[in-house]
């Protein structure tokens, strides 16, 4: 019997600060069945810009072959196939892609021993061994989740790799967000997924619909994990195609964003099954795109006043404590920062109350605007709230809340990016963040364990002060795009705000980001 894992609390750390990663793109073999490998692949190993393509399951053999490896430089390997060794230089990592461990050299340092003058691995901080070797299954009954393969896997990993390197094993019969710390009496394996949802770990989950997955591996071994929808990418990316319409669009010669954008919405409405509404749209996001501007719509206002950001962190993606809030008061330059941060692990409140003093005794009414606020922000705060301090459920309910994300996807304005994420569309805008290596899954990570260990003599403690710089990342970020929507919507004086104060029964379809 497979060795059982329980619900231990991984290991967590945060990459080195301020280390540019190397990045490991992922492709599924569907994605380069369904897709136009030359339009949508192709535009998504440009945007991303791989050190390493890894083909992952199901069809892998799809990936690893042409057209793929026709248009790119980048290596491709399907790891299931055969062995591969690859050194990025900088941060110093090395790739060891092998069918199973026992294809590997003693040790590392075994890797390029005929070729060190060319392919020097000494120095090198970090190891990561890639195979599809392990995969994850789930015990509903006992809540326990196992690792199909491991016995065999590292009975099979040469000895030099278990105790003379600092290894991360890669798996991409694992799903990409996976990550634990596999113990025995002797090591501890660090373990992650790089592959798509699998019906073997959640119901109802198609495989034939795969995300691009792309991996930030830094040399500490931490890895952030990004997915990608593969129609953010091409023709696709465009709002109102979807593949029947990019086939046409290629048919007759536009075949790329600027061809689109350089063309009117007349000639594009010549083309069969294009009418004059979807011809202005496709135009209208292919310009956006290339122009790298906001353009706005009719029959949208923003909110009157001067606007304040806010972004929240939890303890999950459905999480019901909100632990940190990070308000912008002013705007993306020379607005003030204020992080409302949780100080003790076993008091949740007393930094919502602050925050709740602060908003309500200094803003004076002012909006409050977050991305995809009505989606997250704004009903988890509520929440919270609710649970935690019931006193100020009405103030927050009468506060003036403003969703941008919302707003545009109500056909109010387009933005310049391929997607809808914060950081996408204000990356579009020449936003550039200061922290790296964070995301809204790695903070709750580092809260949860946080709490969890606490209570204990050598309890985790998280770097605050980057958690806090990340959350003031996203209200800079968040002013940036709200700017350029005042920028290119120009209302005239007097413009009324919208009636509705919440966003409570208003949705927007999907969830973009939880952070």
């Amino acid at each position: 019997m497979a060795p059982v894992e329980t619900d231990a609390l991984p290991g967590t750390w945060l990459p080195q600060e301020g280390e540019t990663p190397a990045t490991v793109l992922a492709i599924p073999g569907p994605v380069v069945e369904q897709y136009d490998v030359h339009d949508v692949v192709a535009d998504a190993v440009e945007a991303i810009g791989p050190d390493i393509i890894i083909a992952t399951p199901p069809n892998s053999a799809y990936v690893a072959l042409p057209p793929v490896t026709e248009f790119t430089d980048v290596p491709v390997v399907d790891p299931g196939q055969s062995a591969s060794y690859h050194i990025v230089e900088n941060p110093g990592i090395l790739f060891a892609m092998v069918p199973t461990p026992g294809q590997l050299p003693p040790t590392p340092t075994d890797v390029f021993q005929e070729a060190e003058e060319s392919r020097n691995i000494a120095g090198l901080e970090h190891y990561y061994l890639l195979s599809n070797c392990l995969e994850l299954t789930i015990d509903p009954h006992h809540r326990e989740t196992r690792l199909e393969g491991i016995d065999e896997y590292l009975d099979a990993l040469p000895d030099g790799w278990h105790d003379e390197s600092p290894t991360t094993h890669v798996s991409t019969g694992l799903r990409g967000e996976y990550r634990t710390e596999y113990e025995t009496t002797t090591d501890a394996y660090p373990i992650h997924g790089a592959g798509p949802p699998t019906s073997s770990v959640g119901a109802a989950i198609d495989e034939n619909k795969c995300p691009l997955i792309e991996l930030s591996v830094y040399s500490n071994g931490a890895i952030r994990v990004e997915t990608h929808d593969p129609t953010n990418f091409g023709l696709q990316c465009l709002e109102g195609i979807g593949p029947t319409k990019a086939d046409r669009l290629q048919q007759h010669g536009f075949d790329s964003r600027d061809a689109i954008a350089g063309t009117t919405p007349t000639a594009l409405a010549k083309i069969r099954g294009f009418g004059e509404k979807t011809a202005t749209t496709i135009h209208t996001s292919a310009t956006a795109i290339a122009t790298g501007e906001v353009i706005p719509k009719d029959g949208g206002t923003l909110p009157n006043g001067d606007p304040v950001f806010i972004d929240i962190e939890t303890n999950g993606l459905n999480g019901n404590i909100v632990w940190l809030v990070g308000v912008l008061d002013g705007g993306n330059e020379e607005g003030n920062y204020l992080p409302f941060r949780q100080q003790e692990y076993n008091d949740p409140i007393d930094h919502v109350y602050a925050f709740m003093s602060w908003l309500t005794g200094v803003t004076g009414g002012r909006p409050v605007v977050a991305w995809n606020g009505y989606e997250f922000d704004f009903p988890i705060i509520k929440r919270h709230l609710e649970r935690d301090a019931p006193e100020w459920v009405n103030d927050w309910e009468n506060q003036y809340q403003f969703d941008p994300l919302y707003y545009a996807e109500q056909g109010h304005a387009t933005f310049p990016s391929r997607s809808n994420r914060l950081e996408a569309v204000a990356s579009a805008l020449g936003w550039e963040a200061t922290t790296t290596g964070i995301d809204g899954r790695t903070a709750a990570r580092e809260y949860n364990t946080w709490r969890q260990t606490a209570d204990q003599p050598d309890g985790y403690q998280p770097d605050w002060e980057r958690l806090e710089a990340y959350c003031e990342d996203n209200v800079r970020a968040l002013a940036m795009i709200y700017e350029a929507l005042q920028d290119a919507s120009r209302r005239p004086q007097g413009t009324r705000t919208p009636n509705n104060r919440t966003g409570e029964q208003r949705r927007q379809g999907s969830l973009s980001e939880f952070s």
